[in-house]
């Protein structure tokens, strides 16, 4: 009987531990990018919610001013 043997050889023109790696590496970069992304998304929606929240504020102070007059 024969040993199977695990294939680390070039196969189609890459080394099976090359492949790996930059897969690896792809992987890595598709994260920090989502990331990125994620962080710039919270804090547009920070922002807004701010924005927001000062025009009610503002509505409210106004409208106590006319029930006031």
């Amino acid at each position: 009987m024969g040993l199977a043997l695990r294939k680390d050889n070039i196969q189609n023109g890459v080394a099976r531990k090359d492949f790996e790696a930059a897969l690896h590496v792809i992987g890595d970069r598709a994260r920090l990018a989502e990331q990125k992304l994620t962080l710039k998304i919270d804090e547009e929606v920070q922002l807004s919610f701010l924005n927001q929240k000062k025009a009610i504020e503002q509505a409210t102070v106004f409208v106590r001013e006319l029930h006031v007059k």
